[in-house]
């Protein structure tokens, strides 16, 4: 059994798209591990670190963080969330940095961290075999998670059930952005209990309840649930959840009308950005378009970041947060709030009108709109929300 670690706020960095059971766990494995008397979870916005459009609200994810067991629940902006993986990483722990959290949970398909510095340690290496091989991976067109994975296979070979895993390289980036950010925070992997893509049996992944619910199976997805987050669940359903094909036309519009030479972002390429502009003019819809653009080298992920990117005119995240954004607490986090605002040296806030001009805070403005589109509910498709939408106390 792990050594508990006893720590006063323990970071969560998450996307809660939706938020299930295996969540569940993770808050309660985070809190015995680390023996913190807090949880504080950053969270993603509208469109998450795979580039869509996430399926429930932002503010329902966060209220059910809050009913699940989160003391508090902030903003991971845009800018980083909806990000390549380094990005998304280094955000999260610079808001967690930011509020002076004390450590940093995050699931793994490994609770050892020793071997995760090992290829932390590898990867940061700039010369010796490993090095080669990732570049020739690289060169020959391969994505980044097969070529790392190749390379580390080739130096260790024990460790390759663990490349298969997504959340391997994530906790590799959360690494290495403690170790670049300089950060307070005491790493404590999470070892999952079951298949990332695992369907019908709790705790169960995002990707299968996103399943079960795409499939009308509601209460089945509901049934893995504590019945407070549960009826979050049907509250949302089925007209308050996104549908990004609504936003086809939008998507098309922009893409087609692209400057290659005057758009870039961490995801693009000059090759990649001509190949997207060029196919959506024969692309009846987003998903056509990024099957029509993905191949070896660009995967899915990286082709939807980067329409998400063009039509939120994303900026470039800033060096560190000029504020952070505080989305909910639980009515028994007593004192939590004034905490926070002291470790932060007042960066938190909870009023948006404070934020108005903000190019972060703009960025998420138009990110939430947009993804209000994507639904059926009348009060998500109207403009500004992120002005009216009402702070949570749960």
């Amino acid at each position: 059994m792990s050594k508990v670690i006893c720590v006063k706020i323990a970071g969560i960095i998450a996307e809660y798209d939706p938020l299930h059971a295996g969540h569940i766990y993770h808050m309660l494995e985070a809190r015995r591990l680390t023996g913190a008397d807090r949880i504080v979870c950053a969270l993603g916005g509208a469109f998450t670190q795979r580039g869509e459009a996430a399926l429930f609200d932002k503010y329902a994810r966060a209220e059910m963080a809050l009913l699940a067991g989160a003391d508090a629940v902030v903003e991971l902006p845009e800018v980083w969330a909806a990000r390549p993986a380094q990005l998304f990483a280094r955000g999260g722990v610079l808001v967690l940095n930011a509020l002076g959290a004390d450590a940093l949970c995050f699931g793994c398909e490994t609770d050892d961290t020793a071997a995760l510095y090992e290829v932390l340690n590898l990867c940061s290496r700039r010369d010796g075999t490993f090095a080669s091989a990732l570049h020739k991976g690289l060169e020959d067109g391969k994505s980044y998670p097969r070529a790392l994975s190749e390379a580390v296979f080739a130096h260790n070979p024990q460790l390759a059930d663990l490349l298969e895993g997504p959340n391997f390289i994530l906790a590799l980036e959360y690494l290495s952005a403690l170790r670049e950010t300089g950060s307070r925070m005491v790493p404590c992997a999470v070892k999952r209990t079951s298949p990332y893509h695992a369907r019908g049996a709790a705790p169960s992944s995002a990707s299968g309840v996103r399943q079960m619910l795409a499939e009308g199976r509601l209460e089945e997805a509901c049934s893995f649930l504590p019945e407070d987050v549960a009826s979050v669940y049907r509250r949302e359903y089925p007209d308050g959840l996104s549908r990004p094909e609504r936003l086809d036309a939008f998507v098309l519009s922009t893409v087609r009308s692209l400057d290659p030479a005057s758009f870039s972002g961490p995801d693009g390429s000059e090759g990649l950005i001509n190949r997207l502009v060029s196919l959506s003019k024969a692309s009846e819809s987003a998903e056509a378009l990024v099957e029509a653009v993905k191949c070896k080298r660009y995967t899915r992920a990286r082709i939807r970041r980067l329409l998400t990117d063009a039509c939120l005119r994303l900026p470039d995240p800033p060096q560190r947060p000029a504020y952070v954004r505080l989305l909910g607490i639980r009515k028994d986090a007593h004192g939590l709030t004034k905490e926070l605002s002291e470790r932060s040296g007042g960066l938190l806030t909870a009023d948006p009108k404070a934020l108005a001009g903000d190019p972060v805070f703009e960025a998420e403005c138009r990110a939430t709109d947009l993804w209000g589109l994507s639904t059926a509910r009348a009060q998500y498709r109207r403009a500004g929300r992120e002005y009216t939408q009402k702070f949570l106390r749960v």
